[in-house]
């Protein structure tokens, strides 16, 4: 028996920063033929940016066009057909499509523009992956509800890690057991600079260097300060825990009270200095919190060489551990794709 034709599905990226053009040169090669396989054929009819202008083509757009006009700094303008597009959330309302793939930049206090944008597509119908962790932060059981009231789904595989599987490997491979608690590392930056002063450096060397390679900001606040960390403990805890923690409510300490002096001290003691998030159930709610504390230095939050660490405590399954090497756009663009092989699967088995 012949198999029937793919159906298309029909894209709206909103950004197309270095992970959505990632994503975009994944598609058509053999991680795509993972959505052709499940009967899916993918269709990016709408892309969204802040500095390269907007596109919305409902017979699809030319990624390597789009690809080619964003990197020497043209705008997708060129490929538009229709009245202008006034903003992200205007495409959003606009496009014809059948999944929104939000990758704008994130506010962390507010989990927006990320949140808005959401909602208006979940609202239309519309599925929704996403790799912010913002709206998983702050809004995440509303949006699931959302998307539940509308016949479609809201995901973010990408949020945390990376992309390294966390909230697939709970939904399909521990039906039924309850997360109790989670401990880890969630943000590379305050681990390349801790590392870096157990090393010798200063703080500031630290940092410049974990600048060089690319995995701090060139304004690392949000880092440092361990906002970032925060908004990625609620996600879990949010996603995992089915708590409703936003980030303001978080017990939280950065790292930039601390120097060489303080790495030594630790070692001095046989651990290590690291900045943990950490949740736990307390009656009915969850406590989280994040912040510098002194690591065994055989625990398995040391792992030398990983930029991620997370361990779940579950009631059954007992501690379950989940480690990440350096990770980068290329993992997280792959968490999309997951995610559309999902929604791509529930739409076939319909």
């Amino acid at each position: 028996m012949s198999r029937a034709a793919p159906r298309p599905l029909r894209l709206a990226l909103a950004g197309f920063g270095n992970v959505g053009r990632t994503f975009a040169e994944l598609l058509p090669g053999p991680y795509g033929r993972a959505l052709r396989a499940e009967g899916a054929a993918p269709l990016v009819t709408a892309i969204f940016t802040n500095r390269h202008g907007a596109a919305i083509d409902a017979r699809g757009l030319p990624l390597r066009r789009a690809l080619r006009l964003v990197r020497g700094g043209g705008s997708l303008d060129a490929l538009h057909r229709g009245p202008p597009v006034a903003s992200a959330l205007d495409l959003v309302r606009r496009a014809p499509a059948d999944v929104l793939v939000e990758l704008t930049p994130l506010a962390p206090a507010t989990g927006e523009p990320a949140t808005s944008l959401a909602r208006a597509a979940l609202g239309r119908g519309l599925h929704v992956v996403t790799a912010n962790k913002g709206p998983v932060a702050h809004a995440r059981a509303r949006l699931v509800r959302l998307a539940a009231r509308n016949g479609v789904r809201f995901l973010h595989e990408g949020a945390v890690l990376d992309g390294t599987p966390v909230f697939n490997l709970v939904e399909r491979c521990l039906p039924g057991a309850r997360i109790l608690g989670f401990r880890g590392l969630l943000n590379s930056t305050t681990t390349r600079v801790l590392a870096g002063m157990e090393a010798g450096a200063s703080f500031e060397a630290a940092l410049a260097e974990a600048q060089r390679a690319g995995v701090a900001e060139a304004d690392p606040r949000h880092d440092l300060e361990g906002w970032d960390a925060a908004v990625k403990a609620c996600a879990l805890a949010n996603a995992l825990m089915g708590a409703d923690v936003r980030p303001a409510a978080v017990e939280r300490r950065g790292i930039t009270g601390l120097g060489p002096g303080d790495v030594r001290a630790a070692r001095g003691r046989g651990a290590v200095l690291r900045l943990i998030a950490r949740a736990r159930r307390d009656g009915r709610a969850v406590r989280v919190s994040v912040g510098p504390e002194e690591v065994a230095d055989g625990d398995v939050l040391v792992s030398r060489g990983a930029d991620g660490v997370l361990v779940l405590e579950t009631d059954l399954m007992r501690e379950i551990g989940i480690w990440e090497g350096t990770g980068g756009v290329d993992q997280t663009a792959y968490a999309i794709l997951s995610d559309l092989v999902a929604i791509a699967r529930g739409r076939r088995r319909r």
